[in-house]
């Protein structure tokens, strides 16, 4: 048992009354509660659209799918296209676009936010590049302004993976508003947990009615349009009638149902993270070896003066190499003291042994990229640090200063 851990169980006794309360009701596949879920968390990011899923990676797939097959006439993307993709990244992010013949393009991230460095990544650009999927990592917003400015230089349709930033925002606005679609994550050590679970947010009525059908095997059962297809098919059974391929990728009733008390509580787990943050941030002011990534936007307030916000999930750490600590010396020491740490996301996707079976492209120099892969981690930042946790984290900072 780590004395800091990365994660923490945030399930209390009122999520356990609502499972109760649906398996006593005998409904249990997707319901009711996932649809109240959906408006109400649709409420909450801002968006008029959201479709519960079973994860954040199926809610990648299921965004990547609806681009590429879904009912509209003029299809966004067509096979062989390119998405230009970060390469320090999460790998079901990468993997809808090499699982339906979509090509990803990395490009370098940058020091400030650890997302996509537009400056750079016009290197990228060929004719065959349709879309931009961005990364908000570990609660930083992103540049918002940098990324629409892009897209709309070169025609691209922008998608924001906010799997692990969800309460992150950019003028007043949550992310997961300023592209086509917005994809989020509520798995257990994300900022609200229903066990496992996501949802896709849009404001695009055809696009989510296109989720809806590729989240349950491809059905018009949960679409606002399935009057038009029900008249020409009279002779079908309208509750099992199919317009296209799809997944079982469903949530639960159960999913939901937490979900609702979760996000019931989401604005104060925002604010005790942000909390502990200051803490943590107060610490390592002493400690010159280790900089906080996004530290110059501790306010989640929507009210700061400063356009991006953020709302940490953890807490990413970069090591100086100039320092007379060795990194590897650092890792030792904290593990020492009972501190869980961990890689930043995946690290530079290029170099895990599954990439050398997929077509993929290199935009640009990745080198930023290789830094943080090699000299980033990370540290937990949730509501359960308590005192003894941060005793641990002063006295392993103690203990590094020593060295010198």
């Amino acid at each position: 048992m780590y004395k800091y851990p990365l994660t923490f169980n945030s399930i209390t006794s009122k999520e356990k009354k609502s499972v109760n309360e649906v398996l006593r009701s005998g409904n249990f596949t997707m319901g009711n509660k996932v649809e109240e879920f959906e408006k109400k968390f649709a409420s909450w990011i801002g968006s008029k659209y959201s479709v519960m899923v079973n994860s954040g990676s199926s809610a990648n797939l299921l965004v990547v799918e609806s681009l590429l097959r879904g009912q509209r006439k003029n299809k966004y993307l067509k096979a062989g296209d390119e998405i230009i993709v970060p390469a320090l990244t999460w790998p079901t992010t990468i993997w809808p676009i090499v699982q339906l013949g979509l090509v990803p393009v990395f490009v370098d991230s940058n020091k400030n936010d650890l997302s996509i460095d537009f400056d750079k990544a016009e290197a990228a650009i060929t004719r065959k590049t349709k879309a931009v999927f961005m990364i908000h990592v570990l609660g930083n917003c992103s540049n918002i302004r940098k990324a629409k400015k892009f897209c709309d230089k070169f025609n691209l349709i922008l998608l924001e993976d906010c799997c692990e930033s969800l309460g992150s925002h950019y003028k007043k606005k949550h992310i997961g508003n300023f592209g086509l679609a917005g994809t989020f994550s509520f798995y257990f050590a994300h900022h609200i947990c229903s066990i496992e679970g996501g949802a896709i947010c849009t404001n695009d009525k055809k696009l989510a009615d296109d989720l809806r059908s590729f989240r349950a095997h491809g059905w018009i059962r949960n679409r606002s349009d399935k009057s038009k297809y029900i008249s020409k098919n009279k002779y079908l059974d309208d509750k099992f009638l199919f317009v296209t391929t799809g997944y079982n990728v469903r949530p639960t009733e159960l999913n939901a149902a937490m979900g609702l008390e979760q996000l019931k509580r989401l604005s104060f787990y925002l604010n005790k993270r942000d909390s502990v943050v200051k803490k943590i941030s107060k610490i390592l002011s002493n400690f010159s070896d280790l900089e906080i990534i996004g530290l110059n936007k501790l306010s989640r307030n929507k009210n700061s003066k400063k356009n991006r916000n953020h709302s940490w999930m953890n807490l990413p750490l970069f090591y100086k190499k100039k320092s007379k600590v060795k990194f590897k010396n650092i890792l030792k020491i904290f593990k020492k003291n009972g501190i869980e740490t961990r890689s930043i996301i995946a690290g530079n996707m290029i170099y895990h042994p599954v990439m050398k079976k997929l077509k993929y492209k290199i935009g640009n120099n990745l080198k930023i990229s290789d830094e943080i892969f090699k000299y980033g981690f990370m540290i937990g930042c949730h509501p359960n640090i308590n005192s003894e946790a941060i005793k641990s984290l002063k006295k392993a900072v103690f203990e590094c200063q020593k060295i010198k």
